[in-house]
């Protein structure tokens, strides 16, 4: 695992915490089935996320990370609006 992906996960993990991760899901228009779908996994998880149930693993945060567009350049990690 590179740096830049421990830090994609840091940022998805933190979003999930805050109760942000639902925003940005929303901010993009996407449905929960869409989101699920995309990682292979079911609304009802992306559901608990979002509501700070549970966290993501490590390739369900990058892949959360790679639907939602949270990009990361070699000193930052935003999240592409």
């Amino acid at each position: 695992m590179t740096p830049a992906e421990l830090r994609r996960i840091s940022l998805v993990r933190a979003l999930v915490v805050n109760g942000k991760a639902r925003d940005q899901r929303k901010l993009r228009h996407l449905s929960l089935k869409e989101v699920a779908d995309a990682i292979g996994t079911s609304q009802s998880t992306v559901h608990r996320w979002e509501a700070g149930e549970t966290v993501p693993s490590a390739a369900n945060a990058l892949q959360w990370a790679e639907a939602l567009g949270v990009v990361s350049d070699d000193s930052t990690l935003q999240v592409a609006r």
